[in-house]
């Protein structure tokens, strides 16, 4: 009678029950209540007697899982950032091949999400920009594509050229909304009047009562959008790594803990904010690449998202991160 050295020994009776028990529940395709009658115990006693046989090493679940699948270090960043789902994809070549293999392990884990009268909110960059470029979808769905942050503006150089909310409306059977109001201003005193119009207020809250939301996050570097765009300069960056930030959300930066670090882009960015961040049920975070390691790491210790799809080789860094 073969025992796991680690559990309490069984009599004969008692392991003779959980080989009869495991048989009926996974070869004859028993449920616990109908074993449970044949044998004249309660489902209850069945669930014991199931786990008994499991520690004593008398049942072996085995899961196989395909090579190209990330299930356990899926499951590793769910736990140690206390996340509500994560997604693992190989990593590609820097630039748009990652950025493709990202949107597309993003659009698999949308189209298990959409239902009717969803409400799918996109932030704004290149990684998001890309999602058009592999969505694919099982027939039409009502949904509604949102933009969360103002995407009026510069449409030819400006990073409002990054929304994908009308081709994802098409390619979904679904519509879009759209947000009419500059992505970035120049002051703080037009960001609050713009803030006070109705249209814009109806914009804010629809971003607001969105089910999902998708987003990036951007690094404080030479590749920051922000910089490349100019809506901040070299010496901004500068100011920004000497208050110790490591990344932002939608223009707000955060140091390597979450916390929000106030800075100018603050009362320029017309859109979602970080607090906002935080009352999404699916607050998607999509980033990959190792100059984005601490970035990621931040905003997820910060809570501004509760889903992460990245690829392989930054989810490896990010388990080696010390909180």
């Amino acid at each position: 009678m073969k025992q796991n050295i680690s559990s309490p020994p069984l009599t004969e009776d008692e392991y003779r029950l959980c080989v009869r028990v495991a048989k009926l529940y996974y070869d004859a395709d028993m449920t616990q209540d109908e074993i449970g009658k044949r044998l004249g115990y309660s489902r209850v006693k069945i669930h014991r007697i199931l786990r008994q046989a499991r520690e004593a090493g008398i049942l072996e679940v085995r899961i196989h899982t395909p090579p190209e699948y990330f299930f356990d270090l899926e499951n590793d960043l769910t736990l140690k950032y206390n996340l509500k789902d994560a997604l693992v994809v190989m990593e590609e070549a820097p630039g748009q091949p990652n950025y493709l293999a990202l949107a597309r392990g993003a659009c698999t884990w949308l189209n298990t999400h959409l239902v009717p009268g969803t409400r799918i909110g996109l932030g704004l960059g290149r990684t998001i920009s890309h999602l058009p470029m592999v969505f694919t979808s099982n027939g039409s769905f009502q949904v509604t594509f949102t933009e969360i942050v103002g995407a009026a503006s510069d449409y030819g150089s400006g990073i409002s050229k990054y929304n994908a909310a009308s081709k994802l409306a098409e390619l979904s059977g679904g519509q879009a909304e759209f947000f009419y109001a500059p992505t970035f201003v120049s002051n703080k005193s037009l960001k609050e009047q713009l803030l006070a119009e109705p249209s814009i207020q109806a914009s804010l809250e629809r971003a607001r009562t969105c089910q999902i939301v998708l987003q990036s996050v951007g690094p404080v570097d030479d590749s920051a959008l922000l910089l490349l765009h100019k809506y901040i300069t070299i010496e901004d960056l500068k100011v920004l790594h000497q208050k110790g930030a490591v990344g932002d959300a939608l223009g707000h930066y955060f140091d390597i803990h979450g916390n929000h670090i106030p800075f100018l882009t603050d009362d320029r960015m017309i859109g979602l904010d970080l607090p906002d961040l935080l009352t999404i049920p699916w607050s998607v975070l999509i980033a990959g690449g190792i100059e984005k390691v601490k970035a990621i790491h931040g905003a997820l210790l910060g809570k501004y998202f509760n889903v992460l799809v990245t690829d392989r080789q930054t989810a490896q860094l990010l388990m080696e991160v010390s909180d």
